[in-house]
Protein backbone atom coordinates (compact mmCIF):
# COMPACT_ATOMS: atom_id res chain seq x y z
CA UNK A 1 0.00 0.00 0.00
CA UNK A 2 1.19 3.67 -0.57
CA UNK A 3 1.96 5.51 2.57
CA UNK A 4 1.10 8.80 4.04
CA UNK A 5 2.36 12.00 6.16
CA UNK A 6 1.73 14.77 7.78
CA UNK A 7 3.08 17.61 9.25
CA UNK A 8 2.39 20.83 10.85
CA UNK A 9 4.10 24.29 9.93
CA UNK A 10 4.33 27.68 11.56
CA UNK A 11 3.20 30.46 9.41
CA UNK A 12 3.33 33.65 11.10
CA UNK A 13 2.46 34.77 14.82
CA UNK A 14 -0.45 32.68 16.06
CA UNK A 15 -0.77 30.89 12.46
CA UNK A 16 -1.13 26.69 12.23
CA UNK A 17 -0.48 25.57 8.81
CA UNK A 18 -1.02 21.46 8.49
CA UNK A 19 0.14 20.00 6.21
CA UNK A 20 -1.13 16.41 5.14
CA UNK A 21 -0.45 14.00 2.22
CA UNK A 22 -2.14 11.12 1.58
CA UNK A 23 -2.07 8.62 -1.41
CA UNK A 24 -4.51 8.38 -3.94
CA UNK A 25 -5.50 5.20 -4.20
CA UNK A 26 -4.99 1.67 -1.67
CA UNK A 27 -3.77 -1.78 -3.30
CA UNK A 28 -5.90 -4.44 -2.75
CA UNK A 29 -5.74 -8.09 -4.18
CA UNK A 30 -3.28 -6.35 -6.42
CA UNK A 31 -5.99 -3.78 -7.56
CA UNK A 32 -6.23 0.01 -7.23
CA UNK A 33 -8.98 1.12 -5.03
CA UNK A 34 -10.88 4.53 -3.90
CA UNK A 35 -10.21 5.99 -0.34
CA UNK A 36 -13.82 5.82 1.03
CA UNK A 37 -15.84 9.17 1.20
CA UNK A 38 -15.50 11.24 4.02
CA UNK A 39 -18.28 12.69 5.61
CA UNK A 40 -19.00 16.42 5.08
CA UNK A 41 -18.29 17.71 9.09
CA UNK A 42 -21.78 19.68 10.94
CA UNK A 43 -21.41 23.12 11.30
CA UNK A 44 -21.59 24.18 14.79
CA UNK A 45 -23.54 27.76 15.30
CA UNK A 46 -21.14 29.70 17.43
CA UNK A 47 -23.04 32.29 19.91
CA UNK A 48 -22.09 36.22 19.18
CA UNK A 49 -19.43 37.30 21.58
CA UNK A 50 -20.23 39.68 24.55
CA UNK A 51 -18.20 43.37 24.01
CA UNK A 52 -16.75 43.76 27.04
CA UNK A 53 -15.49 47.46 25.48
CA UNK A 54 -15.19 49.33 29.34
CA UNK A 55 -15.40 52.86 26.68
CA UNK A 56 -18.92 51.97 26.48
CA UNK A 57 -21.69 54.74 27.21
CA UNK A 58 -22.42 55.86 30.44
CA UNK A 59 -25.67 54.05 31.71
CA UNK A 60 -26.33 55.11 34.60
CA UNK A 61 -29.64 53.77 35.55
CA UNK A 62 -31.78 55.29 38.75
CA UNK A 63 -34.27 52.24 39.94
CA UNK A 64 -37.61 52.33 38.91
CA UNK A 65 -41.22 50.41 39.00
CA UNK A 66 -40.75 46.76 38.77
CA UNK A 67 -42.24 46.00 35.36
CA UNK A 68 -44.55 42.54 34.75
CA UNK A 69 -43.01 40.66 32.25
CA UNK A 70 -45.62 38.84 30.21
CA UNK A 71 -44.41 35.21 31.04
CA UNK A 72 -42.65 33.49 34.47
CA UNK A 73 -40.12 31.94 31.37
CA UNK A 74 -39.02 35.57 30.32
CA UNK A 75 -36.15 35.56 32.69
CA UNK A 76 -35.30 31.56 32.83
CA UNK A 77 -35.25 31.06 29.24
CA UNK A 78 -34.63 34.15 27.46
CA UNK A 79 -30.87 33.57 26.97
CA UNK A 80 -28.74 37.61 27.08
CA UNK A 81 -28.09 37.95 23.53
CA UNK A 82 -30.02 36.10 20.70
CA UNK A 83 -28.78 35.06 16.98
CA UNK A 84 -30.93 34.47 14.18
CA UNK A 85 -30.03 32.67 11.15
CA UNK A 86 -29.58 34.69 8.08
CA UNK A 87 -32.67 34.53 5.68
CA UNK A 88 -32.57 32.49 2.43
CA UNK A 89 -31.15 34.36 -0.55
CA UNK A 90 -34.68 34.45 -1.97
CA UNK A 91 -36.13 36.00 0.70
CA UNK A 92 -33.37 38.65 1.64
CA UNK A 93 -35.11 41.20 -0.08
CA UNK A 94 -38.43 40.74 0.94
CA UNK A 95 -38.54 38.73 4.69
CA UNK A 96 -38.89 40.40 7.94
CA UNK A 97 -35.53 41.94 9.53
CA UNK A 98 -33.83 40.13 11.84
CA UNK A 99 -34.35 40.99 15.67
CA UNK A 100 -31.47 43.36 17.58
CA UNK A 101 -29.87 41.53 20.10
CA UNK A 102 -32.00 41.56 23.87
CA UNK A 103 -31.14 43.73 25.86
CA UNK A 104 -30.33 42.70 29.42
CA UNK A 105 -30.95 45.61 31.14
CA UNK A 106 -34.66 45.03 30.23
CA UNK A 107 -34.64 41.45 31.93
CA UNK A 108 -32.01 42.53 35.18
CA UNK A 109 -31.73 45.26 37.27
CA UNK A 110 -28.07 46.55 38.80
CA UNK A 111 -27.88 49.21 41.39
CA UNK A 112 -25.03 50.11 43.93
CA UNK A 113 -22.93 51.57 46.45
CA UNK A 114 -20.32 54.21 46.40
CA UNK A 115 -16.67 52.63 46.61
CA UNK A 116 -15.37 51.73 50.21
CA UNK A 117 -12.38 51.14 52.31
CA UNK A 118 -13.12 48.32 54.34
CA UNK A 119 -16.05 46.78 56.61
CA UNK A 120 -14.21 46.91 59.79
CA UNK A 121 -15.10 50.98 60.02
CA UNK A 122 -18.35 49.87 59.35
CA UNK A 123 -18.11 47.49 61.98
CA UNK A 124 -16.56 49.51 64.36
CA UNK A 125 -19.59 52.66 63.60
CA UNK A 126 -22.06 50.15 64.17
CA UNK A 127 -21.63 49.91 68.04
CA UNK A 128 -25.04 50.90 69.72
CA UNK A 129 -24.47 53.67 72.19
CA UNK A 130 -26.97 52.49 75.15
CA UNK A 131 -27.16 56.15 76.90
CA UNK A 132 -29.71 57.43 74.45
CA UNK A 133 -31.56 54.08 74.70
CA UNK A 134 -34.28 55.05 76.44
CA UNK A 135 -34.81 58.49 74.37
CA UNK A 136 -34.53 56.97 70.83
CA UNK A 137 -37.28 54.12 71.64
CA UNK A 138 -40.54 54.80 70.15
CA UNK A 139 -43.91 53.70 71.00
CA UNK A 140 -43.05 52.46 75.02
CA UNK A 141 -41.48 49.41 72.77
CA UNK A 142 -38.35 48.19 74.25
CA UNK A 143 -34.66 49.72 73.14
CA UNK A 144 -33.62 47.45 69.39
CA UNK A 145 -31.12 48.83 67.29
CA UNK A 146 -31.42 46.47 64.24
CA UNK A 147 -34.48 46.73 61.60
CA UNK A 148 -37.58 44.76 62.47
CA UNK A 149 -38.40 41.88 59.83
CA UNK A 150 -42.35 40.85 60.79
CA UNK A 151 -43.29 37.67 58.65
CA UNK A 152 -47.35 36.65 58.69
CA UNK A 153 -49.09 34.35 56.17
CA UNK A 154 -52.92 35.70 56.25
CA UNK A 155 -54.02 33.13 54.12
CA UNK A 156 -53.06 29.75 52.87
CA UNK A 157 -55.11 26.67 50.56
CA UNK A 158 -54.31 23.34 50.77
CA UNK A 159 -51.91 23.89 54.27
CA UNK A 160 -52.09 25.35 57.70
CA UNK A 161 -51.20 29.28 57.16
CA UNK A 162 -49.44 28.92 61.43
CA UNK A 163 -47.49 25.75 60.31
CA UNK A 164 -46.35 27.88 57.29
CA UNK A 165 -45.85 31.66 59.12
CA UNK A 166 -43.43 29.33 61.92
CA UNK A 167 -41.57 28.39 59.30
CA UNK A 168 -41.15 31.40 57.13
CA UNK A 169 -40.33 33.74 60.44
CA UNK A 170 -37.95 31.13 61.39
CA UNK A 171 -36.14 30.67 58.11
CA UNK A 172 -36.81 34.16 56.47
CA UNK A 173 -35.61 36.50 59.13
CA UNK A 174 -32.18 36.74 58.00
CA UNK A 175 -32.38 36.43 54.43
CA UNK A 176 -35.39 39.18 54.54
CA UNK A 177 -33.23 41.83 56.95
CA UNK A 178 -30.11 41.54 54.52
CA UNK A 179 -32.55 42.43 51.37
CA UNK A 180 -33.78 45.21 53.76
CA UNK A 181 -30.26 46.14 55.46
CA UNK A 182 -29.10 46.42 51.40
CA UNK A 183 -32.01 49.37 50.92
CA UNK A 184 -31.27 50.90 54.06
CA UNK A 185 -27.41 52.03 53.23
CA UNK A 186 -28.86 53.47 49.92
CA UNK A 187 -32.15 55.06 52.10
CA UNK A 188 -32.06 55.44 55.54
CA UNK A 189 -35.64 56.06 55.75
CA UNK A 190 -36.95 53.19 53.42
CA UNK A 191 -39.97 51.11 55.17
CA UNK A 192 -43.05 49.33 53.64
CA UNK A 193 -44.54 45.75 53.13
CA UNK A 194 -43.78 43.48 50.60
CA UNK A 195 -47.27 41.55 50.19
CA UNK A 196 -46.33 38.21 48.19
CA UNK A 197 -48.29 35.14 46.52
CA UNK A 198 -46.49 31.74 47.30
CA UNK A 199 -47.00 28.69 45.65
CA UNK A 200 -45.73 25.60 47.66
CA UNK A 201 -44.99 22.28 46.29
CA UNK A 202 -46.14 19.10 47.78
CA UNK A 203 -42.43 18.61 49.52
CA UNK A 204 -42.93 21.95 51.13
CA UNK A 205 -40.35 23.18 48.38
CA UNK A 206 -41.99 27.40 46.81
CA UNK A 207 -42.55 26.76 43.37
CA UNK A 208 -42.72 30.03 42.83
CA UNK A 209 -43.54 33.45 44.30
CA UNK A 210 -45.30 36.64 42.87
CA UNK A 211 -44.53 40.20 43.87
CA UNK A 212 -48.25 41.79 44.60
CA UNK A 213 -48.36 45.61 45.13
CA UNK A 214 -45.75 46.37 47.87
CA UNK A 215 -45.39 49.98 49.51
CA UNK A 216 -41.73 49.52 49.77
CA UNK A 217 -40.34 52.25 47.61
CA UNK A 218 -36.97 50.15 46.58
CA UNK A 219 -37.78 47.47 43.73
CA UNK A 220 -34.69 46.14 44.19
CA UNK A 221 -35.03 44.85 48.06
CA UNK A 222 -38.75 44.09 47.07
CA UNK A 223 -37.12 41.12 44.60
CA UNK A 224 -34.38 40.71 47.13
CA UNK A 225 -36.99 39.74 49.51
CA UNK A 226 -39.29 37.91 47.02
CA UNK A 227 -35.86 35.96 45.27
CA UNK A 228 -35.13 34.90 49.24
CA UNK A 229 -38.60 34.13 49.90
CA UNK A 230 -38.39 31.29 46.53
CA UNK A 231 -35.61 29.83 48.81
CA UNK A 232 -37.52 28.80 51.90
CA UNK A 233 -38.45 25.54 52.50
CA UNK A 234 -41.73 25.52 54.30
CA UNK A 235 -44.10 22.80 55.53
CA UNK A 236 -44.14 19.52 53.57
CA UNK A 237 -47.74 18.43 52.73
CA UNK A 238 -49.38 15.50 50.25
CA UNK A 239 -50.66 18.00 47.69
CA UNK A 240 -49.56 21.81 46.66
CA UNK A 241 -50.56 24.67 48.54
CA UNK A 242 -50.90 28.24 48.03
CA UNK A 243 -50.47 31.33 50.42
CA UNK A 244 -50.03 35.15 51.00
CA UNK A 245 -47.30 36.33 52.96
CA UNK A 246 -46.69 39.86 54.07
CA UNK A 247 -43.24 41.00 54.89
CA UNK A 248 -43.38 44.27 57.26
CA UNK A 249 -39.84 45.80 56.93
CA UNK A 250 -39.67 48.47 59.85
CA UNK A 251 -36.70 50.67 60.84
CA UNK A 252 -34.80 50.24 64.09
CA UNK A 253 -33.37 52.47 66.67
CA UNK A 254 -30.43 52.65 65.05
CA UNK A 255 -29.32 53.38 61.69
CA UNK A 256 -27.48 50.98 59.31
CA UNK A 257 -23.49 51.33 59.29
CA UNK A 258 -22.19 52.52 56.04
CA UNK A 259 -18.66 52.36 55.34
CA UNK A 260 -16.57 55.13 54.75
CA UNK A 261 -15.93 56.04 51.00
CA UNK A 262 -12.87 56.27 49.24
CA UNK A 263 -11.75 59.95 47.87
CA UNK A 264 -13.35 60.74 44.74
CA UNK A 265 -15.67 57.53 45.32
CA UNK A 266 -18.56 59.23 42.80
CA UNK A 267 -15.59 59.81 40.16
CA UNK A 268 -14.93 55.83 40.37
CA UNK A 269 -18.14 55.03 40.53
CA UNK A 270 -19.33 56.67 37.46
CA UNK A 271 -16.34 54.95 35.46
CA UNK A 272 -17.30 52.07 36.93
CA UNK A 273 -20.77 51.94 35.90
CA UNK A 274 -19.98 52.26 32.23
CA UNK A 275 -19.27 48.21 32.50
CA UNK A 276 -23.42 47.54 33.71
CA UNK A 277 -23.82 46.60 30.27
CA UNK A 278 -21.39 43.65 30.15
CA UNK A 279 -22.55 43.18 33.47
CA UNK A 280 -25.74 43.11 33.21
CA UNK A 281 -24.95 40.44 30.28
CA UNK A 282 -23.11 38.25 32.50
CA UNK A 283 -26.06 38.06 35.08
CA UNK A 284 -28.81 37.18 32.76
CA UNK A 285 -27.34 34.37 31.19
CA UNK A 286 -26.39 33.19 34.92
CA UNK A 287 -30.03 33.52 35.58
CA UNK A 288 -30.82 31.98 32.48
CA UNK A 289 -29.14 28.17 33.90
CA UNK A 290 -29.86 29.43 37.98
CA UNK A 291 -32.95 31.51 38.17
CA UNK A 292 -32.21 32.07 41.43
CA UNK A 293 -28.76 33.66 41.44
CA UNK A 294 -28.94 36.92 42.71
CA UNK A 295 -28.37 39.56 45.66
CA UNK A 296 -25.02 41.38 46.69
CA UNK A 297 -21.88 41.14 45.22
CA UNK A 298 -18.76 42.66 46.22
CA UNK A 299 -15.68 43.56 43.70
CA UNK A 300 -12.36 44.01 45.67
CA UNK A 301 -10.14 46.29 43.11
CA UNK A 302 -6.34 47.29 43.64
CA UNK A 303 -4.94 50.07 41.71
CA UNK A 304 -2.46 52.01 41.25
CA UNK A 305 -2.15 56.12 41.80
CA UNK A 306 -2.93 56.27 38.09
CA UNK A 307 -5.80 54.08 38.50
CA UNK A 308 -4.23 51.19 36.84
CA UNK A 309 -6.20 48.32 38.03
CA UNK A 310 -3.42 45.81 39.42
CA UNK A 311 -5.80 43.04 40.37
CA UNK A 312 -9.24 42.56 40.64
CA UNK A 313 -10.81 39.28 42.75
CA UNK A 314 -14.14 38.73 44.36
CA UNK A 315 -14.46 40.45 47.94
CA UNK A 316 -16.46 39.11 51.41
CA UNK A 317 -20.18 39.31 49.69
CA UNK A 318 -20.74 36.72 46.70
CA UNK A 319 -23.49 35.51 44.37
CA UNK A 320 -22.59 31.79 45.04
CA UNK A 321 -22.43 31.09 41.07
CA UNK A 322 -18.65 30.50 40.02
CA UNK A 323 -19.33 31.14 36.77
CA UNK A 324 -21.10 33.98 37.14
CA UNK A 325 -18.62 35.57 39.65
CA UNK A 326 -15.62 35.02 37.29
CA UNK A 327 -17.66 36.41 34.40
CA UNK A 328 -17.53 39.79 36.72
CA UNK A 329 -14.85 39.80 37.48
CA UNK A 330 -13.76 39.75 33.94
CA UNK A 331 -15.89 42.49 33.17
CA UNK A 332 -14.02 44.77 36.07
CA UNK A 333 -10.33 43.71 34.83
CA UNK A 334 -10.43 45.84 32.08
CA UNK A 335 -11.61 48.87 33.91
CA UNK A 336 -10.15 52.01 33.03
CA UNK A 337 -10.48 54.48 36.52
CA UNK A 338 -9.41 58.06 37.45
CA UNK A 339 -6.59 58.51 39.13
CA UNK A 340 -6.46 57.50 42.73
CA UNK A 341 -7.09 60.68 44.88
CA UNK A 342 -4.32 61.53 47.77
CA UNK A 343 -1.12 60.38 45.46
CA UNK A 344 -1.75 56.86 47.12
CA UNK A 345 1.26 54.51 45.41
CA UNK A 346 -1.24 51.25 46.05
CA UNK A 347 -4.79 51.32 46.80
CA UNK A 348 -7.36 48.92 47.83
CA UNK A 349 -11.29 49.23 48.46
CA UNK A 350 -14.27 47.65 47.53
CA UNK A 351 -17.21 48.13 44.89
CA UNK A 352 -20.90 46.70 45.74
CA UNK A 353 -23.33 45.86 43.67
CA UNK A 354 -27.03 44.31 43.68
CA UNK A 355 -28.03 42.10 41.27
CA UNK A 356 -31.91 40.79 40.41
CA UNK A 357 -34.32 40.06 38.18
CA UNK A 358 -37.09 42.56 37.16
CA UNK A 359 -39.93 40.17 36.61
CA UNK A 360 -42.42 40.60 39.67
CA UNK A 361 -43.15 36.51 39.10
CA UNK A 362 -39.90 34.10 39.84
CA UNK A 363 -40.40 30.38 39.41
CA UNK A 364 -37.87 27.84 40.85
CA UNK A 365 -36.44 25.65 38.14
Amino acid sequence: MWGGKTGATIAGRGTVVLMVSVSLAGCVGGERTEPPAVPPVASIPVAPVVSLDSDAPDVTREPGPLPVLPAPDAIAGAPPTVAVAPPAAEEASSGPAEPEPADASALVSVVDEAPFYSHAEATASAAPDRRHARRRAHHHRPYHPAPGIIVDVVDARGGSAAAMQRVARNAGYWPFRRCYEEGLRRNQSLVGKVPLDVVVGSGGAVESVTVTAPTLGDPSVVTCVAREALHLALVADESPAEAKMVITLALGDEPVPVARSVPGAEEIRAALRKSWPAVEQCYAAGLSKHPGAGGRMEVRFRVDARGEVAEVTEGVAGLGDADLTRCIVGVYGSAHLPPIRGGLRDATFFYAMHLEPRSNVLPAR
